[in-house]
């Protein structure tokens, strides 16, 4: 159980510059602390500094800052609760664990797969029957070698050299059936059925490198089979939530200078590319990319490059993953192999460096759904077609809860459909709200809850029905917000400007609030930060952290504070009439004049929204 005494009990026994040296990074004294090359972006000169005394590092460089949890995240692309874990093992922490009746019958179930995955490796090896797999392997250049790594191996046919091999290692017929392997008899004397016998075998893991399930791969055609048979879920896999490949792709990714994941479509393509040196791609195991997916590549990554077939559902799927990838903030890029080429077939016959220029030259999902909306209509530069293509496009923009990424997208759609941006933005904000609206309406009429994204209830600002207490944690817009004031700080304009725009009562929590009013005063916000513990500084270490990573947006800086402005307001608006009491005509006409005033703000051209945050700021300093 991670118990908050238990977390500063393992960051208390951890000697944070000999848990940074451990990963071979080269320390030197400075002062009472030490410092190095940073790990985390490449430099000659050290600017990584180290404090074993608070337990903390700061990059001055890259602005990367934590403590001992954060650096093991970062560097294995783990969890938080994995990282506490693994320090803890090294410290000599014990971690009590909650009685769990099921946990034994799943610690078989993982020795079994394990065990499965080695006997089928052996019969591809060995056996004559598999020599057609053999074959196939040769036929595709994938190396003994590479097999190895991957677990790869041939399942027998039919069932009954699967239940010998079974008895003889003491797996009974229920686990055999519980792993999904072979699938009980159904009268006496049947030896029941093998899910993959006579397939090319892929063995799927989790994050922890655990075999939890298979995918067989038909090497003789039959109709009346599909190509791939896959492990049906059980209690140690959810095809939702695991992804081929990341338990070697996840340290990749958060060691790499742009921590930027590659999302290819199959087990072989992802093979590939880490064969040539593509060591953060991944692939989805036999389902649809889900929400669940885009999580976990959240956690280790802070961008995505998409490298899916060229067809039509190839479109399709690459614009729906991106979907969700945006959904996490994330900027996410697609590169287009030539000829319907897969990076399977493209890296067989060209140099890795030829696929690296390709996703150095990765086009953005904007330009890339501009394109691809574009080539469904049969005339695109028309007023009819342009507004189609707008639609969609905004519908994918609007996923994404980054106001600054929002608006560079916009920026760039704006030029390449020749509209303006601000009127996308407003496309945007409009297709946002009616999403956020849908949960409701759907758990109105008795339907689903879950026909509406997850990610919604993550994002800020979409609908906050009553008001956050002080002491919350900002919404995710507030952050963004502080992490751009921050990378701007000692600009006059913009302190001028947020002073007129944003008085402290528009923020939804008094942190917020403390921190804008410190980042307009000079050295104000060393002095903030002095003064915080707890969780309080957390979210400033990832103020910290995120303002480092701004990025070109395509607008003035005072651009980009009107758009989180008008954001803010509009999330203000939504707490007033959240806290409205029900049943009530007078607060029943104000939600309605709260309701239209929101959906004007959202809705202006950006001179009449600049009017209108200056007069409910002037509203808020004299009456409240």
């Amino acid at each position: 159980m991670l118990t908050e005494a238990v977390v500063e009990d393992v960051k208390s026994r951890t000697d944070l510059a000999e848990l940074i040296a451990s990963y071979g990074v080269a320390l030197r004294r400075s002062g009472s602390g030490y410092m190095a090359c940073c790990p985390f972006h490449g430099e000659k000169t050290p600017s990584f500094s180290i404090n074993s005394a608070k337990g903390f590092y700061h990059c001055f460089g890259c602005g990367e800052s934590g403590d001992a949890i954060k650096f093991v995240m970062k560097q294995e692309g783990l969890g938080f609760a994995d990282a506490v874990k693994r320090l803890a093992s090294r410290c000599g922490v014990e971690i009590t664990v909650k009685s769990d009746p099921e946990a034994a019958k799943r610690k078989r179930l993982y020795a079994l797969m394990t065990d499965a995955a080695v006997f089928y490796r052996q019969c591809l090896k060995k056996t004559t029957e598999a020599k057609i797999a053999r074959d196939y392997l040769e036929k595709r250049a994938l190396p003994e070698s590479v097999q190895e790594d991957f677990l790869i191996g041939y399942a027998p046919a039919g069932a009954a050299v699967m239940n010998k091999w079974a008895a003889k290692h003491g797996w009974t017929a229920e686990e055999m059936d519980a792993a999904g392997l072979v699938a009980r008899p159904n009268r006496p004397g049947d030896a029941g059925y093998h899910r993959f016998g006579g397939r090319l075998m892929f063995s799927i893991r989790d994050r922890q490198g655990r075999v939890v399930a298979f995918s067989g791969r038909q090497l003789v055609e039959n109709k009346n089979s599909g190509k791939y048979v896959n492990s049906p879920e059980t209690p140690i896999f959810k095809k939702s939530s695991v992804l081929y490949g990341f338990d070697k792709a996840a340290g990749e990714i958060a060691k790499s200078k742009r921590r930027e994941v590659i999302c290819c479509e199959g087990q072989i393509d992802t093979i590939r590319l880490h064969m040539c040196g593509f060591k953060t791609a991944v692939a989805s195991q036999g389902t649809a990319f889900t929400e669940e997916h885009a999580r976990m590549i959240k956690r280790v990554a802070d961008a995505a490059v998409l490298m899916y077939d060229d067809d039509g559902a190839g479109r399709k799927a690459t614009i729906r993953t991106a979907s969700m990838l945006l959904a996490m903030g994330m900027p996410v890029r697609v590169a287009a192999l030539p000829g319907g080429a897969d990076p399977d077939s493209y890296l067989r016959t060209h140099r890795p460096d030829e696929l690296q220029a390709l996703i150095d030259g990765a086009q953005s999902i904007t330009a890339f759904q501009c394109h691809v909306e574009s080539e469904k209509e049969a005339n695109p530069g028309s007023i009819d077609a342009v507004a189609r293509i707008a639609k969609a496009v905004t519908a994918t923009i609007a996923q994404c809860p980054s106001p600054v990424l929002r608006a560079a997208m916009c920026a760039e759609a704006g030029k390449l459909l020749s509209l303006p941006a601000a009127a996308l933005a407003e496309e945007a904000e409009t297709a946002a709200t009616e999403e956020a609206a849908k949960p409701k309406r759907a758990s109105a009429a008795g339907g689903a809850d879950e026909a509406a994204p997850a990610v919604l209830a993550e994002t800020a600002g979409r609908e906050a029905p009553v008001p956050l207490a002080d002491g919350t944690p900002p919404t995710e817009c507030e952050m963004e917000f502080m992490s751009f004031l921050f990378s701007n700080s000692g600009d006059g304009e913009l302190a001028a400007q947020a002073a007129e725009l944003l008085p402290g009562s528009v923020y939804a929590g008094d942190f917020t609030r403390e921190f804008a009013a410190a980042w307009a005063t000079e050295g104000g916000t060393d002095e903030f930060a002095g003064s915080l513990g707890g969780d309080r500084r957390k979210w400033f270490d990832r103020i910290f952290i995120e303002s480092a990573k701004s990025g070109e947006s395509g607008l003035a800086k005072t651009e980009i504070l009107e758009d989180f402005a008008r954001k803010l307001w509009c999330d203000r608006l939504r707490r007033l009439r959240g806290a409205l009491p029900a049943n009530d005509p007078a607060s029943d006409a104000e939600r309605m004049r709260l309701t239209v005033a929101c959906r004007h703000l959202a809705q202006s051209p950006r001179a009449q929204a600049l009017s209108i945050m200056k007069r409910l700021a002037y509203d808020e300093k004299t009456d409240g």
